[in-house]
């Protein structure tokens, strides 16, 4: 037993199930479909996750979505300390309760979707080898605004061991050519290693979801994994290729004179990025992504500083 574990919050009598439907007998209370509560009642899954997370006491870990405490409990006995956040008022006055035996533990009633990190992870120092890692089960709905979020962060974050539903890590992790690869893939494949944990089905939470998911791992890139002057312009960029997925490139392309290329001007950038402008968003890689924006830096520049 570590000094952050006491011994009767982490006693393992009973199964992972069994000690949430405890719970929830306790405190009298129902999921909520609307909130996309799903919680996590796999033994295995949890197991995978955790060592997934390779947690020290070192760590400060931030829980998006810690529901009833069943996971924020192991994380606080591992790690230095443990920010949970929850956006649900009912289950923030059963965590109260149930996390009082912890010291290093603080509970955040909030809006993952809408947080401002930075002035969260502000209020606790790190010491110098510390590091920053994100655990979460987010639902389908704020997931996506979920990730982009942390990016406010993410030069402190060394590690995200998320939850998603499988059809969402198909298009984070999605390659050119297919229906899933889109601006979603582009952006997080831009900042992130990303590597499958675990996939989940649906039976390993309870609720029972309709859908399986998958524990996903996104390690912060060091650099991108492309070159651009202009990361912003590389995003608008990326936007607009894909912004009408049945159109042509050319076409795509040419509807966004924000980017200070007429449409006569985009066959020649493009045929200098050796791209053929009868292609479609979907089929470009980073790399081509990378190469267009560079090419349409100067333009791009000059409009917006004329």
């Amino acid at each position: 037993m570590t000094r952050h574990s006491p011994q009767r919050a982490l006693a393992k009598t009973s199964s992972l199930r069994e000690r949430l439907l405890a719970t929830l007998a306790q405190y009298r209370m129902f999921p909520k479909k609307s909130l996309g509560q799903n919680f996590l009642v796999s033994d295995q899954a949890l197991d995978r996750l955790i060592a997934a997370a390779d947690l020290s006491d070192k760590d400060l870990v931030i829980e998006i979505g810690a529901g009833l405490g069943q996971i924020t409990r192991l994380l606080a006995s591992k790690a230095r300390w443990v920010i949970a956040i929850e956006f649900d008022p009912q289950l923030v006055a059963i965590l109260q309760k149930e996390l009082a035996p912890f010291k290093n533990i603080t509970l955040i009633q909030t809006d993952a979707a809408r947080c401002l990190w930075r002035g969260i992870i502000d209020y606790f120092p790190r010491q110098e080898e510390g590091k920053i890692k994100v655990i979460g089960n987010l639902p389908y709905y704020a997931a996506v605004p979920i990730i982009i979020g942390l990016e406010e962060i993410i030069n402190q974050i060394c590690l995200l061991i998320i939850t998603l539903q499988k059809e969402l890590t198909e298009r984070i992790m999605a390659q050119p050519g297919g229906k899933a690869y889109g601006e979603l893939s582009v952006r997080l494949q831009y900042r992130y290693w990303i590597e499958k944990i675990a996939y989940l089905p649906p039976e390993a939470f309870y609720p029972r979801p309709k859908v399986a998911s998958q524990i996903i791992a996104l390690r912060p890139r060091p650099t991108p994994a492309v070159y651009v002057q202009d990361e912003a312009l590389f995003f608008r960029l990326v936007q607009a290729a894909f912004s009408q997925r049945r159109k042509t490139l050319l076409n795509a392309l040419s509807a966004h004179q924000e980017l200070g290329v007429s449409r006569s001007e985009w066959p020649t950038i493009l045929a200098q990025a050796h791209i053929f402008p009868q292609r479609r968003g979907e089929t470009l890689s980073l790399s081509e992504f990378a190469s267009l924006t560079e090419l349409v830096f100067p333009r791009y520049f000059a409009l917006r500083t004329s």
